[in-house]
């Protein structure tokens, strides 16, 4: 045989052999079938989200996947995509959309610079600088509009901006220096130099009902006002000067509806603010939800009612929390839920010492009405031994029978906060995104994001199970 034949018959005995060992970017032996067999799409439920005894997925080793090859999730069968080189850039949190309207565009967050980016996502890697539409430095806080694909929503100093991405054109919405309500309290406190939602807060989901915090530089820069203001009629609602004992305060925000305003004070807080606290638009009546603040999202349930969902500190598990003025907060260790409004929907055994005690921390993302996505990360050196640990699962908010289903594993492990997996859902439903560094170079935030791509008709595919 001539020797430019003899390599070129060697060349594509080692593509059939490579072929037949790589499966979706991973080797033949790491391609077990999952322990618990799932067709396509079929969403595995928990058997009991309020027991610790569920069956547990173990991490199965995979190969790192390529950037844009499409693969399964091994033990639920979900489609997964990497969309992302590694790197320092990752989506901003859990609880906001990265995606645009139509989803042909995403905001991505340099954690190096802390300067956000538009891409288009037209291709894979979604930051390649082809993609790049625009550098957003100058606003706090963007968001996507709600119907308009171009536009985003940003804070600058006391003004409220929409800037179109594609052509950079600003409008300023509302300028609160020039409100008659507002301009004596910029005029006699100087120290004041923002409006803010202290980067987790809302507005309403149609832009209309907006709850900002006046901050101050003095006094470790602390929230000195709350503004309530209405978009569509240019009014401000509700005023409130926060005291001094008051102003331990890590967020403030609409409901998911804008019907009240929420504002996550601390358990230590005082007066008013202490613990999580609805009020009404106007900021003279308020009632507090929770005996303090944890990962939380607002949203809405299975029948378009305004609630939060989140960590609960003194019973373990994550609430549905409705924002009710009858809703009553739990404030002893181990309290009880009767009489409460409150719904348990996930027990985390964080304080049981059984083989089962959970490990990871938790996030928590509600865009989508009628549901709730909660991701998991867990810390180096920390056992996977309970069901949530390194898993991704879906919380469908019905009130009356609320039900859990397993979405996807967790090959992240976190050493430093940019790693922490905060996996969001698009407000459409239709994509799940989360940060994951594959359990490799731990603490050096080098990570990339995946992409879950939801079935069409996925919301009937569960309410039909």
């Amino acid at each position: 045989m001539r020797k430019e034949n003899l390599f070129i018959h060697l060349l594509f005995i080692l593509f059939i052999i490579s072929g037949s060992c790589v499966i979706d970017g991973q080797n033949s032996e790491e391609s077990k079938p999952p322990e618990h067999p799932a067709s396509e799409f079929s969403f595995v439920e928990v058997p009991d989200p309020l027991s610790g005894t569920n069956p547990i997925h173990k991490i199965v080793p995979k190969t790192e996947p390529l950037v844009g090859l499409s693969f399964k999730d091994q033990h639920f069968h979900t489609q997964l995509v990497r969309v992302t080189k590694r790197g320092k850039i990752r989506h901003e949190y859990s609880r906001f959309d990265p995606f645009n309207k139509d989803q042909t565009m995403i905001i991505l967050h340099d954690t190096d610079s802390g300067d956000f980016f538009v891409y288009r996502t037209q291709a894979m890697p979604y930051e390649q600088d082809s993609n790049k539409v625009r550098t957003i430095n100058n606003l706090e806080e963007t968001r996507w509009d709600p119907v308009d694909a171009n536009l985003v929503w940003g804070q600058r100093d006391f003004s409220l901006i929409r800037m179109n991405v594609k052509s950079g054109e600003e409008t300023v919405i509302k300028d609160f220096t020039r409100d008659a309500k507002i301009q004596p309290i910029l005029k006699a406190e100087p120290d004041l130099y923002r409006i803010t939602m202290k980067n987790e807060g809302e507005s309403s989901a149609d832009k209309r009902f907006w709850c900002f915090m006046l901050q101050g530089s003095q006094e470790d820069y602390r929230g000195c006002y709350l503004i309530s203001w209405d978009r569509k009629l240019d009014k401000i609602l509700g005023l409130y000067k926060i005291p001094k004992t008051e102003s331990e305060i890590d967020w403030v925000g609409m409901s998911y509806l804008g019907s009240y305003v929420l504002i996550g004070g601390d358990s230590y807080n005082g007066g008013n603010l202490k613990g999580l606290t609805m009020a009404n638009r106007e900021l003279t009546r308020f009632h507090r939800l929770a005996h303090g603040i944890s990962h939380s999202d607002v949203g809405l349930d299975t029948e378009g009612k305004e609630v939060i969902v989140m960590q609960n500190d003194r019973t373990d598990y994550i609430d549905l929390i409705p924002i009710d003025w009858n809703t009553k907060p739990i404030l002893e260790s181990g309290g009880s839920y009767e009489g409460t409004n409150r719904i348990k929907l996930v027990h985390l055994f964080y304080a049981d010492d059984s083989p089962q005690g959970m490990s990871a921390g938790i996030h928590l993302c509600c865009n989508h009405a009628g549901y709730c996505v909660v991701s998991t990360y867990l810390e180096n050196q920390k056992p996977e031994k309970n069901w949530l640990d390194r898993c991704n699962i879906l919380i469908r908010l019905d009130r009356e029978k609320p039900r859990v289903f397993y979405l996807s594993k967790v090959y992240n492990t976190c050493g430093a906060y940019w790693e922490e997996t905060q996996a969001t859902i698009s407000n459409d439903g239709s994509k799940v995104m989360w940060t994951s560094n594959w359990n490799k170079e731990v603490g050096k935030e080098n990570s990339f994001l995946l992409q879950l791509n939801m079935p069409k008709n996925w919301q009937t595919l569960l309410k039909n199970k």
